[in-house]
C-alpha cells in the first residue's frame, strides 16, 4: 500500500524560523504523526534562507528536495495555458507569475518519483505549481494557513497610511486578484485547511462549496517561566522578523506612539527588547534610548524569562499569531492589538491584554507593570488556554477529526 504524501511548500519547515516555517513544521509534523510517509517538496518562489532541512525536520520526511526555478527571468501567460482566466481578473499576484513551463516540468518529474497517494500544498499560491502537476485521480489538500486577499488587503491599507503610496497601489491589486483566483481554485482542493475559525467563515463566504477544516496553529515546546525578580524596571518584548513590513510597523508604531505614553505616566523606567532578523531595514528609524535591537538569537526563552509581558501592536495581519502562543507558552503576560489576536479564541482580560488606540494600549502596559499579581495571573491564563488548544500533542489527537483515517486516503 503506497503511504506517500508529497508536502510542497515555499520554504524548508523549522520550528525556529519565522511563522511560514513553522506552520510549514507543525504541518509536517502532523501528517507525519497521521501515519503518513512525508516526501518534502520546497518550491522556493522567493529566494530559500537554506538548502537543506534542520535534522528534526529531515527526521520527519522520508525524501526532500528543493525544485529551483531554472528559468527566473521567464514570464508567461500561465493561466490561459492553464485553464480559463477567471472573471473581472486584471493581473496576477507576483507569485503566479513566477511560473513558467520549465519549473513546472521539473515539479511534475519530481512529484511523478514519488508515486504519492496525496499531495498537500502549503499556502494558497502554490496552486499553480502543484495543481498543474496533480495526477486527477490523487487528491490534492490545501493548508491556506491565511488568506492572502485578505492579507494583502490588510497591508495595502498599512502602507497607504504610512504614505507608501506605489506599495498600497500594488498590494491592492495583489488582493484584488487572489480574490478572484480564491473563487474560481478553492474547491479543486479536495480539503482546505485555515488557522482559524474566523478564515474558515471567511474561505466558505467566497467559496460556498469548499471542503474547508481548522487547523490550529501552534507552538512547539512548553516552557513555563517563573516570575522575573524585580529590578526597578519595566521590561518589555518583541518578537519578529523585521523584514516583514507589518512588524516593522509593529514596533515603529510602539516605540512613536505607545511608549512615550508609558514613560510619561510609568514610575519605572521601560524597556523594550526586539528580537528578530532584519535589523537592516530598519537604519537609525528605532535609535531610541532604552530599545534594545537584539536580532536573531539561537533561542528565545532566556529573553521570555527576563521580560515582564510580551506585546504584539500589529496593525495587518492574517492567520494567527504564532508570536502570542510562543509568549503564552512561556507564561509571559500578553498585550496586543486586536487585530493581533485575531482568530486565537483567546479572551481580552482573561487570556491577554488587547487595545488598539495608542493611549488605550500604553494603560494596559502600565495596568502590567503596576499590578504584577494581575500580571502572572493574565500569563497563568494563557498558558493555560495555549496547553488546551494549541500544543501540537492536544493536535495529534485531533489527527482523526481533522485529517481522516489515513487507511480510506491510499
Amino acid at each position: 500500500m503506497n503511504q506517500s504524501v508529497v508536502f510542497a511548500t515555499p520554504t524548508f519547515p523549522s520550528f525556529r524560523g519565522n511563522g511560514l516555517a513553522m506552520r510549514a513544521a507543525a504541518t509536517l509534523s502532523l501528517l507525519s504523526a497521521w501515519g503518513a510517509e512525508v516526501d518534502l517538496l520546497v518550491i522556493p518562489i522567493y529566494n530559500a534562507e537554506t538548502t537543506e532541512p534542520e535534522p528534526e525536520i529531515a527526521k520527519m520526511c522520508r525524501s526532500w528536495q528543493m525544485v529551483n526555478n531554472p528559468e527566473p527571468s521567464c514570464r508567461t501567460g500561465m493561466l490561459s495555458e492553464w485553464v480559463d482566466t477567471p472573471p473581472g481578473l486584471n493581473a496576477l499576484p507576483r507569485e503566479w507569475r513566477s511560473y513558467n513551463p520549465a519549473w513546472q516540468h521539473e515539479i511534475t518529474a519530481a512529484i511523478q518519483q514519488r508515486h504519492p497517494a496525496l499531495i498537500v500544498a502549503f499556502r494558497f499560491y502554490l496552486a499553480p505549481f502543484i495543481l498543474t502537476n496533480a495526477d486527477p485521480g490523487i487528491p490534492v489538500w490545501l493548508d491556506m494557513d491565511e488568506i492572502e486577499s485578505t492579507s494583502r488587503a490588510r497591508l495595502s491599507h498599512l502602507y497607504t497610511m504610512a504614505g507608501k503610496k506605489h506599495e498600497a497601489f500594488d498590494l491592492r491589486m495583489e488582493a484584488m486578484a487572489y480574490e478572484k483566483l480564491e473563487e474560481c481554485y478553492l474547491s479543486f482542493f479536495e480539503h482546505v485547511f485555515a488557522a482559524s475559525q474566523i478564515e474558515c467563515e471567511r474561505i466558505l463566504a467566497r467559496r460556498p462549496d469548499a471542503n474547508v477544516h481548522l487547523l490550529p496553529n501552534i507552538y512547539p515546546a512548553v516552557r513555563p517561566q517563573r516570575r522575573r525578580e524585580s529590578d526597578g524596571k519595566a521590561r518589555f518584548l518583541y518578537v519578529g522578523t523585521l523584514g516583514y513590513y507589518p512588524n516593522l510597523d509593529a514596533v515603529m508604531y510602539f516605540c512613536t506612539d505607545v511608549l512615550p505614553c508609558i514613560r510619561a505616566r510609568s514610575l519605572v523606567p521601560v524597556e523594550l527588547y526586539v528580537i528578530g532578523s532584519g535589523l537592516s531595514d530598519v537604519g537609525d528609524q528605532l535609535s531610541i534610548p532604552g530599545v534594545h535591537l537584539v536580532g536573531p538569537v539561537p533561542e528565545t526563552t532566556p529573553y521570555y524569562a527576563d521580560c515582564d509581558a510580551a506585546i504584539v501592536p500589529l496593525r495587518a495581519a492574517g492567520g494567527t499569531r504564532i508570536k502570542i502562543l510562543e509568549a503564552f507558552s512561556h507564561q509571559r503576560a500578553v498585550v496586543s492589538t486586536r487585530i493581533g489576536a485575531e482568530g486565537l479564541g483567546a479572551v481580552a482580560g482573561v487570556h491577554l491584554c488587547v487595545a488598539d488606540d495608542a493611549r488605550d494600549f500604553a494603560s494596559q502596559c502600565l495596568h502590567l507593570i503596576n499590578d504584577a499579581n494581575e500580571r502572572e495571573t493574565l500569563a497563568e491564563r494563557g498558558h493555560a488556554f495555549f496547553r488546551e488548544h494549541h500544543t501540537l500533542g492536544r493536535l495529534e489527537e485531533k489527527l482523526p477529526e481533522m485529517f481522516g483515517d489515513w487507511s480510506l486516503v491510499n
